[in-house]
């Protein structure tokens, strides 16, 4: 990562990452990329959730993969956010243009998609001023604050001058690779997997370690403990439904990327399925790490949370966070479902190798900030 971002502390506890003096501004060289996948929502009541996620997840890994391994970055469920350096620029552009041709041949999902120097940000009155979360010993996430990340969404979901032009300038195997979907949702283990945005006054948030120490009494421990990743309820995917998705990516063609996945795929299925990984311990330390290296606590202007509770813990927290909103404290939108969802990239599966994208299911997210949105219109 660049000088700025390593020389940043490493803040281990989920307050500290929510207090505003912890927080430095990125330099005027940097530049926000904003890719949002529309009318997610249809796609959601065609149960096409996991496919909005792939794609969401695609346009981080696309990066990862194209252009540097160590991009600040934010996942949203239904698109995603991250900043590049200006010499980046030139490549983050084909990779953008090739994600959103690729996603509406591949997915039939339209990707809308571009980039705006955070010096345009604070010229509007915006900045983006970031944080590193050390959530694990070897998993680490750039979190933001200021506004500029929301108005650069906004700003690129209102103009389409700024979005780029889809084109197919790069190979459909080239996008989407390393990333997979091969986990069947993994139940919530307490009963509800609630997804919950909230949303604080851009100049003060405050508020947020306020709500933070509250969901902690309710959940009885630290947020990290909340983690709706659960490998001893994680199952594959059928070997069809692997295929399947294995055809959209590499675009139905019978050659050696195809037939390479294939095959790691009938071996991992076995080994996971069957409890064969315990057999190897680099497979088993992989899948006792993978929760770790799951982004399930996030911000972004908005504190992003995909936690494990019971029903009576569910109720309590939103109750909560309505009396919040009811004070003009906050906007917020949650969505509960029975189990949570994760798009994975894995490099190599050694620690820190690997990185799994967490949304709840049957809408997760995207329905949470549906709500979020009608909230913040009525204010």
């Amino acid at each position: 990562m660049d000088a700025f971002f390593n020389a940043l502390p490493k803040l281990t506890e989920l307050n500290t990452v929510l207090i505003d003096e912890n927080y430095q501004k990125v330099p005027d060289d940097w530049i926000v990329v904003v890719a949002d996948v529309r009318c997610s929502t249809d796609a959601i009541e065609q149960g096409r959730y996991r496919d909005v996620n792939f794609i969401g997840a695609a346009v981080i890994t696309a990066f990862m993969t194209h252009v540097s391994p160590d991009l600040p970055y934010c996942f949203g469920g239904d698109g995603a956010t991250l900043l590049i350096k200006e010499e980046m620029l030139e490549t983050s552009e084909r990779v953008l243009k090739s994600l959103c041709y690729w996603s509406e041949s591949s997915f039939n999902l339209e990707l809308h998609a571009g980039v705006i120097p955070i010096s345009k940000l604070r010229s509007r009155g915006a900045e983006v001023e970031v944080a590193i979360y050390k959530s694990a010993d070897r998993f680490s996430q750039v979190m933001f604050k200021g506004g500029g990340l929301t108005l650069a969404e906004k700003l690129i979901k209102e103009d389409s001058l700024l979005r780029v032009i889809p084109a197919p300038l790069m190979q459909q195997t080239e996008i989407f690779a390393g990333l997979s979907c091969r986990w069947r949702p993994v139940r919530a283990s307490k009963g509800v997997t609630l997804c919950i945005l909230i949303a604080p006054p851009i100049k003060d948030s405050s508020v947020l370690s306020t709500i933070v120490q509250e969901l902690e009494s309710i959940l009885g421990g630290s947020v990290k403990l909340s983690n709706p990743i659960s490998m001893e309820a994680a199952r594959y995917n059928s070997f069809i439904s692997n295929v399947r998705r294995q055809i959209k990516v590499s675009g139905g063609c019978l050659n050696k990327h195809f037939i390479t996945n294939i095959f790691e795929l009938l071996i991992t299925l076995f080994a996971f399925n069957l409890g064969l990984f315990r057999l190897f311990p680099t497979l088993n330390n992989y899948i006792n790490k993978l929760p770790q290296h799951c982004d399930f606590q996030k911000y972004d202007d908005t504190l992003r949370l995909v936690l494990d509770c019971s029903p009576q813990q569910s109720e309590k927290i939103i109750n909560i966070l309505e009396s919040h909103a009811l004070n003009d404290a906050i906007a917020y939108g949650v969505h509960a479902s029975d189990a949570a969802q994760m798009t994975c990239y894995v490099e190599s599966i050694s620690d820190g190798g690997h990185l799994h994208f967490v949304d709840g299911s049957d809408g997760g997210y995207a329905l949470a900030a549906k709500m979020l949105k009608q909230q913040l219109s009525e204010t």
